[in-house]
C-alpha cells in the first residue's frame, strides 16, 4: 500500500535509542485514540464510523497502557508532548469543507496506521527480547485492521470512487512527507 518504505537508517536510529523511541509511540498510541474519538464527536451521525471508531480509540488507549508498562520495566517516564512534524505536515493537506475533510480524516488514518504497520513490523523482526519482539509483531497486526477499519468506514460513508481518488493523493502525500522529514529514533 506504501508509495515508500522506511529506510534503513530509521531502523538503526530505533535500536540506537529505543528509550526515546518507547516514550514516542506511548505519545502516539494515545494521540491516535483521541484522533479516533475526535472523530466521533465531530461525526456523531455516522454509525459505523461511531461503532468502529470507538473500538479503535479502546485499542488504541490500551496499546498506550501496554507501551507505558514497558516505558515502567525501563524506569522511563512518560515525556512532554511534542509536535509530530509527519503527522503536522500531512494534516495541513486535509481539505476544511464537512466531506472532504471526513474524507481525508478517514483515508489519512488508514495511510499513518500503514505506516505504523510497516514499522512496527520491522522493530519486531529486528528485537532481540523474544517478548518485546512479540509485543510489535501483534501491533503491526493491529495497525494493519485499523488501517482496513479507516477504508471500511470511508468507503461506507463517501463514494468508493471518491474514496479511492483520496487514498492514491494520501499515498503519494505521505511518501513525499516521510522523505521530507529527518530520520529520529521516534515512530514517524
Amino acid at each position: 500500500m506504501l508509495r515508500a518504505q522506511s529506510s534503513p537508517q530509521w531502523l538503526q536510529a530505533v535500536l540506537g535509542d529505543f528509550d526515546s523511541f518507547l516514550v514516542d509511540h506511548a505519545a502516539n498510541e494515545r494521540k491516535a485514540s483521541a484522533n479516533a474519538l475526535s472523530l466521533v464527536v465531530h461525526y456523531p451521525d455516522q454509525g459505523l464510523l461511531v461503532d468502529t471508531l470507538i473500538e479503535i480509540a479502546r485499542e488504541e488507549l490500551d496499546h498506550f497502557q501496554q507501551v507505558y508498562q514497558w516505558m515502567k520495566r525501563r524506569g522511563l517516564k512518560l515525556g512532554r508532548d511534542e509536535k509530530d512534524p509527519y503527522v503536522n505536515k500531512l494534516l495541513k493537506a486535509t481539505r476544511n469543507d464537512r466531506e472532504g475533510r471526513l474524507l481525508d480524516r478517514l483515508v489519512l488514518g488508514s495511510v499513518i496506521e500503514a505506516r505504523g504497520c510497516e514499522r512496527f513490523g520491522l522493530v519486531a523482526k529486528a528485537l532481540d527480547d523474544e517478548e518485546l519482539a512479540k509485543f510489535y509483531h501483534d501491533l503491526a497486526k493491529s495497525e494493519a485492521q485499523h488501517r482496513e477499519d479507516f477504508l471500511k468506514v470511508a468507503r461506507a460513508v463517501i463514494d468508493p470512487v471518491k474514496v479511492d481518488e483520496a487514498l492514491d493523493r494520501w499515498l503519494d502525500k505521505e511518501a513525499e512527507v516521510l522523505n521530507s522529514i529527518p530520520i529520529r529514533a521516534k515512530l514517524h
